[in-house]
């Protein structure tokens, strides 16, 4: 059999790195380059090879027909549909499975590894570390990731594994026009049915934009930006959540007179006494006077034990957004609605910078703040069985707690009130007028 690799896949094929990530649009041929791989891989070297997908039917809907296809009759020796499973007449196996059940990928060595759809794979970077990772280590097996993107997952830092100067990693991303056997037509086609965002994560291979995202209007190109010494003057104002099995958190935003608003302090930790979490943020919001604090309106005795540790907390405004759209909802879009660019919005940041078209929400580019840039891009709405999105929100896929910063965010979003402007100190007025001019 005859096979002709696109350009694209020629280019993955004769790479040699031992850990190969692939973003891809549907159609673009990324499953049959993974199947003729792991084929390959099998036909030289006995011992076993996985195919591993998110579910068991998306495995065998995927991959089993595709791997009897492409694999010569002379290599077979056996085929088990069962456990959908090929052995080659040289004593290698390759094998397809799920990652719904970890537990049955223990203890294996394996020679080779397919991940597909890794996107959607949930708990990923617990499944490698403590599962997958190990069954490569016997025979130092090399793995291919693929998948098309869901926003800035585990899969996009993944992807950026293989951009950056790990040499065991190598990523590429391509777009289903990169595949030249399917039809442009059929492409912009679906471009005109589809709505922008799925098409973008679908066809174009996009990071940036993923169906379900609660925050659309993120792109860290534009909210992300780098750290500046915030003038003294500039209001503060916080959101604070608490947790006792999750963490609990808090963030501080400072607000310049024309009301942007720029995250700019982030606090996230658990197993600690409310007495700790208090110190911990009182230390943040050393020297400033009176902060404005608003959480969970559902916190009535958080708040009174925190008063007493010197932290006063007012709860979240909850008397809006119960019109045509529930609570949650709301805080979300007002978040958004803040993260839009505003055409002929033009922002004079201390030190000289000048944002044009701007949006009205930034998040300072830190260390600290960084848990709360990871909770922004993963943060989704859930969907039903039936593919259907829903307006409540699934914060299970925060790794590290339960979108803890976001919903801090969320309560300061629907309490805070714009103040008067006042009259600016002589220095930081001239300061203005001289970046302005």
């Amino acid at each position: 059999m005859e096979i002709k690799l696109t350009r694209w896949q020629t280019k993955v094929w004769n790479d040699n790195h031992r850990f190969r990530v692939v973003c891809s649009g549907r159609r673009s041929g990324k499953s049959t380059l993974a199947q003729l791989t792991l084929i390959t891989w099998a036909n030289e070297n006995a011992g076993l090879y996985w195919i591993v997908a998110p579910t068991y039917v998306q495995a065998k809907q995927i991959h089993w027909e595709g791997i009897q296809h492409f694999i010569p009759r002379g290599l077979v020796a056996k085929k088990n549909e069962a456990e959908l499973s090929i052995e080659f007449t040289n004593g290698a196996k390759i094998q397809l499975k799920s990652a719904e059940n970890p537990d049955s990928l223990r203890g294996v060595k394996l020679r080779g590894l397919v991940i597909d759809e890794i996107a959607s794979i949930r708990n990923w970077d617990w499944l490698w570390s403590e599962v997958l990772r190990a069954t490569l280590t016997d025979y130092e097996a090399p793995a291919i990731f693929i998948s098309t993107p869901k926003g800035y997952n585990h899969f996009f830092k993944l992807f950026e594994l293989g951009q950056g100067t790990d040499e065991q990693y190598k990523s590429w991303r391509f777009t289903s026009y990169d595949n030249p056997y399917l039809p442009e037509g059929e492409i912009d086609n679906a471009k005109k049915e589809l709505t922008e965002d799925t098409f973008a994560q679908e066809y174009l291979a996009d990071f940036r934009k993923a169906t379900g995202l609660a925050f659309k209007q993120w792109d860290r190109s534009v909210h992300l930006i780098t750290a500046f010494d915030i003038p003294n003057e500039w209001r503060r104002g916080r959101g604070f959540d608490y947790g006792s099995n999750d963490p609990t958190a808090s963030l501080r935003v400072a607000i310049d007179n024309d009301d942007n608003w720029f995250v700019e302090r982030s606090y996230k930790n658990r197993s600690m006494t409310i007495k700790d979490h208090a110190q911990a943020v009182l230390s943040q919001d050393y020297g400033f006077e009176f902060i404005p604090i608003y959480g969970d309106p559902s916190g009535e005795q958080w708040e009174l034990e925190f008063r007493q540790h010197g932290v006063n907390i007012q709860s979240a405004n909850k008397e809006i957004g119960q019109g045509m759209r529930g609570w949650v909802e709301y805080t979300v879009e007002v978040i958004n609605q803040r993260l839009k660019p505003i055409i002929g919005h033009t922002i004079r940041l201390p030190g000289g910078q000048t944002i044009e078209n701007a949006p009205k929400l930034f998040v300072l580019d830190t260390l600290e703040n960084r848990p709360l840039v990871s909770e922004i891009e993963h943060l989704s709405w859930r969907e039903t069985s039936a593919g259907v999105t829903v307006p409540i929100l699934d914060e299970a896929l925060d790794p590290n707690g339960h979108s803890d910063l976001v919903a801090c965010l969320r309560y300061f979003a629907v309490s805070y009130k714009k103040q008067p402007n006042t009259v600016l100190p002589r220095q930081w007025d001239d300061k203005v007028w001289k970046i302005g001019r």
